[in-house]
């Protein structure tokens, strides 16, 4: 076995000024136990074809290996707790790379999920972590090397704070000034009336801004109320804009008193920075040395024989220890805590801090969730894992946290499911994620069915499916038809050498910032 990982962190990416066929490219990288070959990441911010997805392939580049190289590899991308969000795999049977060749994945991952509906998973401190596993099932002995890169979009953020206490009529002007250009970037024209404020926006030394935004925000300082706020962004450089902030009805009179314009601006121009720290071998003894390094330095007893946080929280449930609230099923009452309810779930959290009938009664009714499953769910709720995890199991743990917005055992579930997915139950897997409006989840089981077209729409399943449930396989079945997958999972990149040269050249002749 011949394992390498990279591991690439790109900072600042909500800033991305790339268009779409627009693409960023990491620091390149050698996979020392795979052959010493050499690669680079390549993401497409804003979709190669599709502006709703990410696009990202793996590419090799010139080096000393064989001339074709076939590797399974994996995409995925990483949470701040190292949890893979979403991955794809491909197999060494359906790929080969020849030198300055790549393959990957043009709909990655969608757009939206990333920047919006998930944000909090996928980008901590915007921050868009990637992981790249390679692997060859050859040799005896395993070989594994690790290396991380970074690529940091530059950026510069500009602050504003301005007391604006005028009468009706009066105008201000406030301008927003560049620390690193040293000149004035934005010019702001302020006048209030009555009901409102008007506000034009006036661009002047921005040629070299390719993505920028700006918020304001009015602010009483006396009744500490945001009176109105807006927000604007620019692909580009900067346009003129003109902005009528309504103020609330009561607020009218409030302009004239103790207010202050609160502002960011912030811009990139295009300016790449990367680095890659050194990749990290792998010794098959070093799990036995560290795990004998630790042992030696306890003063006596078993590491084991002491429980950690979450085995804690499951005694207090287990023995009935302080429980203050009581979950209801059809059957049997469940005693538990409303701390650990609260703390692993938006749902009971609104539940229990809020006017709602659970909260007077200190008990909820839960009857759409058997038994069984509500205990693997507490236990998940406890101690951020589960047992014995079967398919029936997955399914019914999914609606569960589905329903009480469980995000990470959420993900679990999708990521179990979707590995365990085949041609006999592919039609109940895409089922559960139409019914939950889960998009993500959805076209990943899509696109298991359109690399499987022949074999899953020729089974005996998906025969009864289209009998039950006509729309939505002949909705899916459509798919096959549309040009933006057609190619799906292997799409051929372009020759990466000029890419990587006109890539390095931006980095050595920046643009002004």
């Amino acid at each position: 076995m011949k394992e390498f990982i990279f591991i690439w962190n790109i900072e600042n990416i909500s800033y991305s000024w790339h268009k779409i066929g627009e693409s960023i490219i990491s620091p390149s990288f050698t996979a020392g136990p795979i052959h010493n070959s050499v690669w680079t990441l390549q993401l497409y911010p804003r979709g190669e074809f599709d502006t709703d997805y990410f696009s990202l392939y793996l590419g090799r580049g010139v080096d000393f290996g064989p001339v074709n190289l076939s590797i399974n590899f994996e995409f995925s991308c990483i949470s701040s707790e190292n949890l893979p969000l979403n991955s794809y795999t491909f197999t060494e049977a359906d790929v080969s790379f020849s030198m300055t060749s790549g393959f990957g994945h043009p709909r990655f991952v969608r757009c939206h999920e990333v920047f919006i509906k998930r944000k909090d998973l996928y980008l901590p401190r915007d921050v868009l972590t990637l992981r790249c596993r390679m692997w060859k099932d050859e040799g005896i002995v395993k070989e594994f090397g690790q290396s991380v890169g970074h690529t940091r979009l530059q950026i510069e953020r500009i602050l504003l704070m301005e007391n604006t206490n005028p009468k009706f009529a009066d105008e201000n002007i406030v301008y927003i000034h560049s620390k690193r250009q040293n000149k004035s970037l934005i010019s702001i024209s302020i006048l209030h009336c009555e009901d409102s404020i008007k506000i034009v926006i006036n661009p002047t030394n921005v040629e070299y801004i390719k993505f920028s935004v700006l918020k304001l925000s009015f602010y009483n300082k006396t009744i500490r109320k945001i009176l109105c706020e807006h927000v604007s962004s620019w692909l580009g450089a900067p346009r003129q804009e003109f902005w009528r902030l309504q103020l609330e009805a009561g607020n009218e009179d409030s302009v004239q008193n103790n207010v202050e314009l609160l502002g960011e601006f912030v811009y990139s121009n295009g300016e790449v920075t990367k680095h890659l720290e050194n990749n990290y071998p792998y010794s098959s003894r070093l799990p036995e040395l560290v795990s004998k390094y630790i042992s030696s330095h306890i003063p006596s007893g078993n590491l084991s024989d002491s429980p950690g946080i979450s085995q804690n929280l499951w005694n207090l449930y287990v023995e009935h220890v302080l429980c203050d609230f009581e979950i209801k099923t059809r059957t049997s009452s469940l005693f538990v805590h409303k701390i650990v309810l609260c703390a692993r779930s938006p749902v009971f959290l609104a539940m229990l801090t809020g006017d709602m009938k659970e909260k007077r009664n200190e008990c909820v009714e839960i009857n759409d969730i058997a038994d069984n499953i509500l205990e693997k769910f507490l236990l998940f709720l406890y101690t951020d894992s589960f047992e014995n995890l079967e398919w029936e199991a997955a399914i019914s743990l999914y609606y569960a946290a589905d329903k009480y917005q469980v995000e990470r055992l959420k993900i679990l579930c999708c990521s179990y499911l979707l590995k365990n997915v085949d041609v006999d139950n592919v039609c109940e897997l895409l089922m559960l994620a139409d019914e939950h409006h889960d998009s993500c989840f959805k076209s990943r089981v899509e696109d298991f069915i359109l690399q499987n077209d022949e074999k899953i729409f020729r089974s005996s399943t998906w025969k009864q499916f289209v009998d039950e449930q006509p729309f939505l396989p002949a909705k899916t079945m459509l798919l096959k038809y549309d040009e933006e997958r057609a190619d799906f999972p292997f799409k051929l990149v372009e020759d990466l050498t000029d890419k990587e040269t006109e890539d390095k050249q931006n980095i050595d002749n920046p643009s002004p910032i």
